[in-house]
């Protein structure tokens, strides 16, 4: 059976009905994984009252899904979907994002949704109505940004931060065994590099199931971690920071009599730098130097090129939350303020009352 997404419908009701003015002349730049349940996201934008020729869709190269392109510019949105080029991600997103920004024009209602913080870093010198960021990583990239302009922070709300994580975390489980049991890697010891929502749930999961894992927090191990690894020798390395882990001069320290297999669980290529090692822009096939497997081409192993990576009942949670992020910010703009702000307690009430269809 088709799934009608009564949560965002939730949400949109609540807000269309304290619209009190045409928001046509809007213009909504955003950076989003490009999946059947953002599409149903962005249908309800245009539904809402924003232009579809007003709405821009950057897609990312390792999330995007070509018939839900296909289906958004049928829309009338205009995507961009950058061709992977083989190149580091966060390089070659900068670069778009950089583009985007560019042309945002100063006399419109200019409204940024993002995913990774990029494209409101790009834009922070542009007159921006207000953000919205989902992502703890872009949080956190954002933190040292000056922007005089609001952010919805999606990304550190209570409701994301507790309910979402284990989903994610059950998915990883779930690819991660998918992975080992299709290259009959037996019994395998995993160490989960980053202990913070994701990596712990992560943890707890592999845990639970029995299997021989370790966890190491680069916020409170103060050891080496290449050290801790030639310890250890594990067979599968899952990185769970947001941040690059590891130099080339680690790969090499990294003996060549035991294979390892390194997988992300957060977003771009930037935990394990495989760029250096690439033979071809295929984006989701697995690269290997010497002993080391960097699975998925680098990028998180939740992605596959799918419709639908999670199912829609267990991410309409985070999609609603970015959908009633931005009706808030129109329906009700905090003048006068600059940086992060709290999701408010209506918006999360909403999605957490009695009645909820949704998984979290």
């Amino acid at each position: 059976m088709e799934y009608t997404y009564p949560l965002l419908d939730r949400i949109f009701d609540y807000y269309y009905s304290k619209r009190d003015a045409s928001i046509s002349d809007y213009k909504l730049y955003s950076c989003m994984h490009l999946l059947e349940p953002q599409y149903e996201m962005y249908k309800r934008f245009i539904k809402f009252g924003f232009k579809a020729e007003s709405i821009v869709a950057l897609g990312k190269a390792y999330s995007s899904n070509k018939g839900i392109i296909q289906e958004l510019t049928a829309l009338g949105i205009r995507v961009l979907q950058p061709t992977f080029s083989g190149q580091a991600f966060d390089d070659e997103h900068t670069e778009n994002c950089s583009s985007i920004a560019q042309e945002i024009n100063e006399n419109t209602k200019n409204i940024i949704l993002d995913d990774g913080g990029y494209l409101i870093d790009a834009s922070k010198n542009k007159k921006i109505f207000f953000a919205v960021e989902q992502t703890s990583s872009g949080f956190r990239k954002l933190e040292e940004v000056a922007v005089n302009f609001p952010i919805f922070n999606v990304a550190r709300s209570k409701t994301k931060l507790t309910q979402e994580s284990p989903i994610i975390a059950r998915k990883i489980f779930e690819r991660v065994t998918e992975y080992t049991e299709d290259k009959m890697i037996s019994s395998p010891k995993v160490v989960i590099i980053g202990l913070g929502p994701i990596g712990n749930a992560t943890y707890q999961i592999f845990k639970a199931e029995g299997f021989n894992v370790d966890g190491f927090d680069l916020e409170k191990d103060k050891g080496n971690m290449i050290a801790y690894l030639l310890e250890k020798k594990p067979d599968l390395v899952i990185g769970a920071t947001g941040r690059q882990l590891f130099t080339e001069k680690d790969f090499n320290a990294l003996e060549n009599d035991h294979p390892y297999y390194l997988m992300s669980v957060s977003s771009s290529d930037r935990e394990f730098p495989v760029a250096a090692y690439r033979q071809n822009t295929e984006v989701h096939a697995d690269v290997v130097y010497k002993n080391l497997t960097f699975v998925n081409n680098g990028f998180p192993i939740t992605f596959k090129g799918l419709r639908n990576e999670l199912t829609p009942v267990e991410i309409e949670k985070t999609i609603a939350l970015l959908m009633g992020s931005i009706f808030e910010g129109i329906t009700a703009y905090p003048e006068g303020n600059q940086g992060f702000l709290e999701i408010p307690i209506t918006l999360q009430d909403l999605l957490n009352s009695n009645g909820d269809c949704g998984a979290f």
